[in-house]
């Protein structure tokens, strides 16, 4: 039993690395005790055996020696025997244990392999988990920029809607505060009392015009020409009362200033009415020789001169102001003109201006035709016309012949611009919309000087 429990443990210890060998150890050591254990019983036969013939006078060394070969051979083959087994035991202890540790690196193998799947399921989920929020931010962004736009179009929209409508109230060429209704006003007024539009609206711009705004007096009581209050007045269908203002006034070369009373109007229109209806109609004015020849004449140049004979204004510069006024702004093309003429002009002319803002920004090309593509500067002016149902030729040269020739100074927004080789659109004032040249955009550009004649067709 206790041979067992010593064999069983060092079979136990011989499985760790630091005591292994133990069990072959231990093995030698009871084959060591088994051989002297025998070697001692061998020695106690031959004893026996000695005495024996000791005791029988018998002699027989030959036996004994014969005996212990044959045990010696015995012992010899065992001990052979036993090492051969403990050799077999420790060889397959040695594949077992290599065997084992085989087993153990292919599950460590394997447990590092499966880690490594993990740890790239892991960074494909980090990296998903990463991209969600990414992805989501992305999409909020464009959704951000996509709602911007929508509001930037309608934006757009609105304010267009709004310059548009303002645009029809102004007049192309004119101050901004000079409206559409003022000069029909004034035309209608040319064609019942005789006085020459073109003055009157110089007269607006002269007395009211405060850089791109009317003066108090014109916004707060619509008095366009400082008419200075009467008592007589109070009765106009178009006086509402009367107010008083501080004004500037000239006496023997010395500007003054002065607080006056002045009519206030219920209207823009009433005043306009008024001035041709009541004040023109005092005798100081209707007798005056000049402005009975403006009025037979169509003349603004007259009508300013006969103003200030009458004593309408104290400046001496007065009638220099007007005629300065009304060739700045052209104000001689509505001379004689009909509001009928003026509202068909005016509609012809709007369509083709705005036919030219809507090129804004097209490439020039040569001999080009197309709008929204590309243009050359009589390409232009032939799409413009044609928006306004006015056919005209493709080339610049062509247009001139076709067209009436006018001044400059008579020009007329709608009309088209001409000098040798190139042609553009009249905007009003100074002002004119052109395709350039190559390389170069359709545009707003300022000076009409750079051209040497208008031309025109039958509106």
């Amino acid at each position: 039993m206790r041979s067992a429990i010593f064999a069983s443990a060092a079979a136990e210890m011989d499985e760790d690395d630091e005591t292994s060998g133990m069990s072959d150890a231990y093995q030698k050591g009871s084959d060591a005790a088994a051989l002297a254990r025998k070697a001692k019983a061998m020695r106690t036969s031959k004893d026996a055996v000695n005495t024996t013939a000791k005791a029988t006078g018998t002699n027989c060394p030959s036996t004994a020696k014969s005996v212990e070969d044959r045990a010696r051979k015995a012992v010899s083959k065992k001990t052979k025997e036993k090492a051969a087994e403990s050799k077999v035991r420790m060889q397959s202890r040695r594949t077992w244990l290599k065997a084992h540790g085989a087993q153990a690196k292919a599950a460590q193998a394997a447990g590092e392999t499966a880690a490594k799947a993990g740890g790239t399921k892991t960074l494909a989920a980090m990296a998903s988990g990463a991209l969600a929020p990414v992805a989501g931010v992305i999409a909020g962004i464009i959704a951000f920029v996509l709602a911007m736009m929508v509001v930037s179009q309608l934006i757009s929209a609105l304010f267009g809607f709004w310059e548009n409508e303002a645009a029809k109230q102004s007049m192309a060429g004119l101050p901004p505060y000079i409206t559409q209704e003022m000069v029909v006003t004034a035309l209608e007024c040319q064609e019942k009392y005789g006085h020459p539009a073109g003055c009157t609206i110089a007269q607006i711009i002269c007395e009211s015009g405060q850089g791109d705004h009317l003066s108090g007096l014109a916004t707060r009581d619509n008095n366009l020409f400082g008419i200075k209050w009467a008592s007589s007045y109070g009765l106009a269908e178009e006086v509402s009362g009367h107010s008083s203002w501080q004004t500037g006034e000239e006496y023997g070369g010395q500007h003054v200033t002065i607080t006056a009373e002045f009519t206030s109007f219920k209207s823009h229109k009433d005043c306009i009415v008024f001035r041709s209806r009541v004040f023109l109609q005092n005798s100081r004015y209707s007798e005056n020789a000049l402005i009975k020849e403006a009025m037979a004449t169509h003349s603004s140049d007259k009508m300013a001169e006969g103003l200030k004979d009458a004593g309408y204004a104290t400046s001496s510069s007065y009638v220099e102001s007007l005629k300065s006024i009304m060739t700045t702004y052209n104000l001689y093309r509505f001379d004689g003109m009909t509001v009928e003429q003026f509202e068909s002009m005016t509609a012809n002319g709007d369509v083709i201006v705005q036919a030219a803002y809507s090129q804004l920004g097209v490439p020039y090309v040569w001999g080009g035709s197309t709008p929204g593509v590309g243009l050359d500067c009589s390409g232009l002016t032939q799409y413009c016309y044609a928006q306004a149902g006015i056919s005209i030729p493709h080339y610049t040269e062509d247009q001139k012949s076709a067209l009436t020739t006018v001044l400059l100074s008579e020009a007329q927004p709608g009309d088209i611009l001409y000098r040798y080789g190139h042609v553009a659109i009249y905007i009003g004032g100074d002002q004119y919309i052109h395709e350039p040249q190559t390389g170069d955009v359709c545009k707003i550009s300022s000076g009409i000087n750079y051209f040497t004649c208008a031309l025109r067709a039958n509106r």
